[in-house]
């Protein structure tokens, strides 16, 4: 028998000298026959189908070596042996196990499912040593991505029965791999801090737990590698250009060093600047006037960009759809200038063909297409085209919406091609939470915002709290009879505990709303309403109590009567004017009877501790109510704008039949710009004002303002009040029948992760007044806050002190601003929405209740 065995290193096939000899001095044989050994799996006929020999041809040691080759590069085999005997090639092999279950071990911070997408290998798949290699190396890609470029993964094989095996990857994650410093050298112009500013990569420092951009990743650096060449060619360095770029790990594979080379160059200036129009119906002159640069200016890259945008809009508003807009720059070294002529080539007038809507699974295609403020047939409009595709993202039906322009069947056609990706429309939410201002809130809804996938609103709510309860049913139509006319209604049942929120009433209101509205143009809306309520104010029994904080009558009646024993009300003006309802000029229970039989009910008596202004209230009372608001928005995002404005004005009247009368007027503003990525500034204001028809206007008509509107205050907590010696937990506000309040607000990044995780800082600043009480039972308190405060210092060390002014009076009813600043934190939890205000009072006046502290979880802000 000779061998033939043959073993595989680098590629090579080495073969017995002493065959090599015989085949030079004698014929090399026939193979009579070809016999395989060691498969468990493969069958012998496929073995051979790899061999590059066959059955009566010789035995030729480089088909044998390419036959080695083939059989190897299956991947079903870990050893193969080639023997001849007496004539016969056989084949001996070791097959590759098969992989049973691929288990990962010690991964925290990324999921099994994450790597097992990414490994080339599984379950069933025959088992090799260089694709468990290259698994290896894309888990570590993973973690690498993920900055942690410290991890270590050890493969191990735990062999079965039935030549299977378990492959097992160890993981060892290790730290994050921070970016420890990034330097610069070769810079002049600009400092290090400066470029540091325009990099996305940071510096690791251990207060900026909320951004993910300070660990080490390649394709970011890349990417750092372009932004800093766009901030010198934008501020007019051209011939800038980064020699190296690197990037050293330490040892201990934490920390990376990174250090960019650089050459700045000369600056260079804007030379003659100039546009040429090859279209016939385009003047040049009208197009100079969309120049985003001028000459002798700094040179600006991104300046020609966006004129090249400006000029491709301008031709847009004409009818021009497709227009080519090229510069063409002459540079010159020498007086480092670099001139522009934008040559406007030839292009056909447009017109929309076809407007094709693709995505929409449940949304019609008549809500998509009404939302479009150009029509097929209609001349071509960028302006146009921008605002549709605006309007589409702020229906809120679609995560992503997207119009595409097409060229048409001939030069001078467009088909606008309309991409959606439907998000959900329904919600159902089931919660609990707490709030500052509401105690313990239950939470029950259930909304489809596209209703049918006609983009009508169906909602049920309710919604129970620790001072109120309520319930309503409401429904929109937002193109009704198939016109730009929104109608629906609102049905509600609410019972609000007032006396929790700085006033001494309750209110159960019942009724329904009627509501409709039209656009006037394509930012004007105008939406009348009408609302027909009852209303049934009353005190709540819980408010008179005996010393065990039980409501009576009788305990109620005593303390009243000590009262009036102890107390002489001859002489003083306000008691008598505000209780002598009999004019005899005392204040006796006599005073409280109503109804002629004695005073036998708490009804009667609640009256003992209530102006009149409160007594006024009491009862059941029919609304009648008649409304309209006119409203312009240009905002790009109903749920958190970034810029645009809005603006409202509202009137109701109260008089249209019932037995209520006033006229309440309202006005809103809101406007929002993004100077700078991720940093959105907001000024705004409000203001309100009431006036009783006839009458006086009731307590809960009035307007009743404190945090969250104005934050830095109490809900309820600024305005005018009834004073009772400071003792604000006893008397209520008043309200007030005219307000103001304006907003500034700064909304400031936290970072990528803080984005991600919806997380949302700003910094704010309120100023606002409620004033207008019209309680004439009540005089003005002659002093003020610093005097009263000073007065509860000196008391506290000497107990006999007594004031030198009557505090029985009316506070805050002033115009003068309140103020307060602070910050807040919003999160779209997955408990609920949560917000967190910390606020800082500069300005307030006497009787009103500060709040520093606000916060809200599981329900809306």
């Amino acid at each position: 028998m000779r061998s033939l065995m043959a073993v595989a290193v680098c590629g090579a096939i080495f073969v017995s000298p002493t065959v090599a000899q015989e085949q030079v001095a004698q014929q090399v044989p026939v193979i009579r026959q070809i016999s395989v050994t060691g498969n468990e799996r493969v069958e012998p006929a496929t073995i051979a189908s790899y061999l590059a020999v066959e059955v009566g041809g010789e035995f030729d040691a480089a088909k044998l070596d390419q036959s080695l080759k083939n059989l190897f590069a299956t991947g079903l085999f870990s050893d193969v042996e080639f023997t001849e005997q007496q004539g016969g090639l056989i084949v001996r092999v070791v097959e590759n196990p098969i992989i049973n279950r691929i288990v990962f071990e010690g991964n925290k911070k990324l999921d099994r499912e994450d790597m097992f997408e990414e490994v080339r290998l599984r379950p069933r798949m025959v088992f090799t040593r260089s694709k468990v290699r290259s698994d290896v190396k894309r888990i570590m890609e993973l973690y690498r991505g993920k900055g942690r470029f410290a991890a270590t993964i050890e493969p191990k094989v735990v062999q079965l029965e039935q030549n299977r095996v378990d492959l097992v990857f160890e993981i060892q994650e290790g730290p994050k791999t921070k970016v420890s410093s990034i330097n610069f050298i070769g810079n002049k112009i600009f400092g290090d801090g400066d470029l540091r500013d325009v990099l996305a990569t940071k510096e690791s420092r251990w207060w900026k737990f909320f951004t993910s951009n300070d660990t080490f990743d390649p394709d970011r650096m890349a990417y750092d590698q372009q932004q800093l060449r766009n901030h010198y060619v934008n501020e007019g360095y051209a011939d800038f250009r980064i020699v190296s770029a690197v990037s050293e790990l330490t040892n201990d594979r934490e920390d990376f060093f990174i250090t960019f080379s650089i050459k700045e160059g000369e600056l260079y200036h804007f030379g003659e600047i100039d546009v040429e129009s090859e279209i016939r119906d385009v003047d040049s002159g009208l197009l100079r006037a969309f120049l985003r640069m001028r000459e002798g200016g700094i040179y600006n890259a991104e300046a020609i960009e966006n004129t090249i945008e400006s000029l491709t809009n301008a031709a847009g508003l004409l009818g021009y759809a497709f227009v080519d807009v090229r510069p063409e720059i002459k540079r010159d070294r020498d007086a480092r200038t670099i001139g522009i002529t934008f040559k406007v080539l030839d292009a056909p007038r447009v017109y929309v063909e076809r407007i094709n809507i693709r995505g929409n699974v449940l949304t019609l295609d008549k809500v998509v297409r009404r939302e479009f403020r150009l029509q097929e047939g209609d001349a071509f409009n960028s302006a146009l085209v921008t605002r549709s595709e605006n309007r589409l993202q702020r229906l809120n039906f679609f995560r992503e919406a997207e119009i595409e322009q097409i060229q048409g069947s001939t030069p001078d056609r467009i088909v606008l091609d309309v991409s959606v990706e439907e998000t959900a429309t329904g919600e159902l939410n089931l919660g609990a939470g707490f709030s500052s201002l509401e105690n313990f809130i239950f939470d029950f809804s259930i909304r489809q915002r596209n209703f049918l996938g006609r983009a009508q609103d169906l909602r049920l709510g309710v919604r129970l709290s620790g001072n109120r309860q309520e319930i309503d049913l409401g429904f929109t139509e937002p193109y009704f009879l198939g016109r730009r006319i929104t109608a629906g209604f609102d049905i509600f049942a609410r019972k609000i505990d007032s006396s929790n929120f700085g006033s001494f009433f309750d209110t159960e209101s019942v009724g329904f709303s009627l509501r409709g509205g039209m656009a006037v143009n394509e930012y004007w809306t105008f939406s009348p309403r009408y609302t027909l309520r009852q209303d049934d104010v009353s005190i709540p029994d819980s408010l008179i109590t005996n010393s065990s904080g039980v409501g009576t009558f009788d305990s109620f009646l005593l303390r009243t009567q000590s009262l009036l024993l102890d107390v002489d009300t001859s002489n003083d003006a306000s008691v008598l004017n505000e209780f002598d309802s009999n004019n005899d000029g005392l204040v006796t229970l006599l005073d409280f009877d109503t109804n002629g039989d004695g005073v036998t009910s708490i009804q009667e008596m609640q009256v003992a501790s209530l102006s009149r202004s409160f007594v006024q209230s009491l009862g059941k009372r029919y609304q009648s109510i008649l409304g309209y608001t006119v409203g312009f928005n240009t905002l790009n995002s109903y749920v958190r704008p970034t810029r645009g404005h809005s603006f409202q004005f509202s009137q109701d009247f109260a008089g249209a039949g019932g037995d209520v009368r006033y006229l309440k007027s309202r006005i809103n503003f809101d406007n929002y710009w993004t100077p700078w990525q991720g940093w959105t500034f907001r000024f705004g204001g409000e203001a309100g004002y009431i006036q009783g028809l006839g009458q006086e206007v009731r307590l809960n008509d009035k307007f009743y303002i404190g945090g969250p509107r104005m934050r830095g205050f109490d809900t309820s907590g600024i305005g005018p009040r009834d004073f009772n010696g400071g003792n604000n937990s006893s008397r209520g506000s008043l309200g007030g029948t005219a307000f103001y309040i304006g907003r500034a607000e700064l909304f400031f990044p936290l970072g990528d992760m803080a984005l991600e995780s919806g997380i949302n800082a700003s910094a704010f600043l309120d100023v606002g007044s409620l004033f207008r009480g019209q309680d004439d039972s009540l005089e003005k308190c002659t002093f003020g806050l610093s005097e009263f405060n000073e007065f509860e210092t000196a008391l506290a060390d000497d107990s006999t002190l007594v004031f030198g002014h009557d505090t029985n009076c009316l506070s805050g009813d002033s115009v003068s601003p309140r103020i307060a600043i602070g910050i807040g934190f919003s999160w779209q939890s997955p408990f609920g929405p949560f917000r967190i205000d910390l606020s800082k009072t500069i300005k307030q006046q006497l009787g009103d209740r500060p709040q520093t502290l606000q916060f809200n979880v599981g329900t809306t802000f």
